[in-house]
């Protein structure tokens, strides 16, 4: 899977599962998911809602412009969920931008 890179726009994915909604997003390899949480307090307006422990890793869910999502480390990876599959693209390339970019988006 592409990884991402902070000199380009990230590929969003799209998997859709029955109960993770849409896979969108994977953190460059070399980010965990305190990294990200870390980008993503960047974003005006999302809010964090929880981090539980799992038996892989951790789940975060957060809120972001009305839509709800979710991020997992299984394995040492951090995977991007919307739960609505229909979220439109343009708000999780907001998201994904925000987690491989060094500074705060624009």
């Amino acid at each position: 899977m592409d990884r991402g890179d902070s000199n380009e726009t990230p590929k969003l994915l799209k998997s859709v599962s029955r109960d993770a909604g849409r896979h969108f997003f994977d953190a460059p390899a070399r980010m965990n998911l305190d990294d990200c949480i870390l980008r993503l307090r960047h974003l005006a307006g999302l809010e964090i809602i929880s981090l539980t422990p799992s038996e892989l890793g951790h789940w975060l869910s957060f809120r972001f412009e009305g839509h709800a999502f979710s991020a997992n480390d299984p394995f040492g990876e951090v995977w991007f969920f919307a739960e609505d599959p229909e979220t439109p693209d343009a708000l999780l390339q907001k998201i994904a931008l925000c987690v491989v970019t060094t500074t705060k988006p624009s």
